[in-house]
């Protein structure tokens, strides 16, 4: 054999040695990742709110409008979810050569208190230079996380059913009612009641007069909430006072004055 057969041959051998060794590095690789990486991944449900422009924002009113405006369905669908997907784990198990160990990787993975995240992100504008010309450009961060365990948003879901879900929980039980009249809840009143007064029937399309007034006052514990306001006029609303008196309230005394 001459010199250069031989260098061909020995360089030939030392790249399948090679190759053998690498497939061998990744098969062992592929081997261990099999037994000791978790073939479990647990189901989170997230969702994120965008809080620009909120300095400190309460995160329980972002949770309890979310349910408020109908979206617990999701979270009963993704519980579903979450519940199939342990079901289909169990049977992974069983299957499994290494049930036991498979078994304490799965209940390590297991998260219910924190099934469901929510987070709170503010969009900022930033600037950068490009060709000499000052350009600007939008990023998202994360400001606030939160999670709840599914009984924990039911729970939630069922006290404000209590409250036929008029308010997040925080503001229906706040205080301060009267700073919860907003514009957009007055307006909402009077487009309900025709601009019509609920105790003596004026009609007030020109809003001269009109008054958003609570049927259950405020110092006698009532809400600032669509079913427990009602547009008045100034003079039945002066005359009424602290007194409690239902929409078209036949026997109030204004009514009756009214038709005297």
């Amino acid at each position: 054999m001459t010199p250069i057969e031989f260098t061909f041959v020995f360089l030939a051998i030392s790249c399948l040695a090679i190759l053998c060794i690498s497939f061998l590095i990744f098969l062992f690789y592929f081997i261990i990742s099999a037994v000791f990486c978790p073939p479990f991944h647990y189901p989170y449900f997230t969702y994120n709110f965008d809080i620009s422009g909120k300095r400190s924002p309460h995160l329980e009113d972002y949770i309890d409008q979310f349910i408020i405006d109908g979206h617990f369905t999701q979270i009963q669908q993704h519980y579903k979810e979450i519940e199939t997907w342990k079901i289909k784990c169990e049977n992974k198990i069983e299957k499994s050569l290494l049930k036991k160990y498979r078994r304490k990787q799965y209940l390590r993975c297991i998260d219910d208190s924190h099934a469901f995240q929510f987070t709170f992100s503010r969009t900022q504008t930033r600037y950068r230079q490009v060709n000499y010309v000052r350009e600007s450009y939008q990023v998202s961060q994360t400001a606030y996380e939160v999670s709840y365990s599914y009984n924990k948003l039911l729970e939630r879901k069922k006290q404000l059913a209590a409250i036929d879900y008029e308010r997040p929980l925080r503001e229906y039980n706040s205080k301060e009612q009267r700073k919860l009249m907003t514009k957009e809840l007055r307006t909402s009143v009077m487009v309900r009641d025709n601009y019509t007064c609920q105790i003596c029937g004026k009609y007030m399309p020109d809003e001269v007069g009109l008054q958003i007034d609570h049927i259950i006052p405020v110092s006698k514990g009532g809400k600032t909430v669509m079913s427990n306001l009602q547009v008045t006029c100034s003079k039945c609303n002066g005359h009424k006072k602290a007194n409690i008196y239902p929409p078209h309230a036949q026997n109030s005394p204004e009514r009756k004055e009214g038709h005297a």
